[in-house]
């Protein structure tokens, strides 16, 4: 009778072992699970740092500058903070472009400014834009004030003269965009040099090829309100 206790003890305490390795095997499955599948679901975008090399380089972009339609953030019936920003990008010639980033953050009894400025080159072959940053200056400040008058010619003017930071660094970033001949259409968002994980290659199959999917994201895109992508050519300055 002890036999027969002993052996079903036994029995248990091996179910037991098995049943812990079992689970401590689909664990790690889990994780590596976990591990690998962004590899394999994150679309390979490396191509929207560089032109195709099939085509030939060009220079037909029209010059001057391309705005980014930006509308003022706060929160809802917030009267003690608002929030101003804008975005341009200038064409200029001997394909070189300026990036301008700005952004008002006004309280109830003061304002905060920030501006990001990139400067660099441009390549073009035929309706791919890559724009290569190579210098990036950054400005802050903050002025106290216990009434700020908020008018549409706020975003029009930098309110300070004396700057809290002013900093320039030598930077590479590149980043490629779809040029429609009046638009340009950066393939992943960007704003102020911040990139985000989502955008027009995010959606697409095949790199440099306008398919179908390519065509959707573009629309899609195109007409974005929240988070807007695109910058549309405004005038020759």
């Amino acid at each position: 009778m002890v036999d027969k206790i002993l052996f079903t003890s036994n029995s248990k305490s091996n179910c037991n072992s098995n049943l812990i390795l079992v689970l401590s095997q689909k664990k790690k499955f889990l994780l590596l699970l976990v591990f690998f599948f962004p590899l394999f679901c994150t679309p390979k975008l490396g191509w929207i740092r560089a032109l195709p090399q099939e085509f030939p380089k060009d220079s037909d972009l029209l010059l001057g500058s391309y705005k980014r339609p930006t509308e003022k953030k706060s929160a809802m019936g917030s009267k003690d903070f608002q929030l101003f920003w804008t975005e341009s990008i200038y064409i200029e010639p001997n394909l070189e472009f300026k990036k301008i980033w700005r952004e008002w953050k006004v309280y109830k009894d003061h304002f905060q400014f920030r501006q990001i400025i990139g400067k660099g080159s441009i390549e073009k072959s035929k309706e791919w834009v890559l724009l290569t940053t190579t210098e990036m200056n950054v400005k802050e400040c903050s002025l106290e004030q216990t009434k700020i008058q908020i008018t549409r010619d706020l975003t029009k003017r930098i309110p300070c003269e004396v700057f809290v930071v002013n900093t320039t660094k030598n930077i590479e970033h590149r980043l490629l965009y779809f040029y429609d001949g009046k638009s340009l259409y950066p393939l992943q968002y960007e704003s102020g040099y911040t990139e985000a994980n989502f955008g027009i290659a995010w959606e697409s199959d095949i790199p440099y090829e306008k398919t179908r999917l390519f065509e959707i994201a573009i629309r899609k895109y195109g007409k974005k309100e929240f988070q807007p992508h695109v910058y549309h050519h405004v005038k020759l300055d």
